[in-house]
């Protein structure tokens, strides 16, 4: 992978499912890729990502407001995790209450990709046909999400972070 400020544009695509879709366009959003360091007192930093390094930590910030006339339900936020990039599971975060969950390939019976809550498992396919169910790891995980519990009053944000690790 080359470590260079392409690998932070990727990551800067990223995906709402909005019920009802005509609210897309008054739904402000914001992400913004955070590099993390910590200092030998575990003190962190963080300094705003234009490239990346493998080894680095990656805290990737989002914020959500909603500007249309009234309250919108069904409201999902997606962030990827770039080819790259392993998920951190146990870091994330958000402001309200939201369900979190990973997506990535765990069922080879369906076509695509699915989403998990964690602990994910995945099924895989043994050289004998014999089929078993193993933890999925973090890097088989493709993106994050949160689906926000209650509907996102008018003028209200949301925040939500995790990390990545790059390889």
């Amino acid at each position: 992978m080359t470590t260079s400020s392409s690998f932070i544009a990727r990551t800067a695509i990223f995906c709402l499912a909005l019920v009802p879709t005509t609210a897309f366009a008054d739904l402000v959003s914001d992400m913004t890729a955070y590099v993390v360091t910590t200092d030998e007192d575990g003190v962190e930093s963080y300094f705003q990502a234009t490239s990346v390094k493998p080894g680095q930590l990656i805290e990737y910030r989002l914020a959500h407001t909603n500007t249309f006339p009234e309250a919108i339900g069904g409201v999902a936020v997606t962030g990827p995790v770039p080819t790259g990039g392993i998920l951190v599971p146990d870091w994330s975060y958000t402001d309200v209450p939201a369900t979190f969950e990973v997506r990535g390939e765990f069922d080879p019976d369906s076509e695509g990709e699915e989403w998990s809550t964690l602990p994910a498992e995945r099924i895989v396919i043994l050289e004998d046909g014999t089929r078993t169910v193993e933890p999925a790891l973090p890097e088989h995980f493709t993106a994050v999400r949160w689906r926000l519990s209650d509907a996102m009053q008018q003028d209200a944000s949301v925040h939500q972070g995790y990390r990545i690790r790059v390889e």
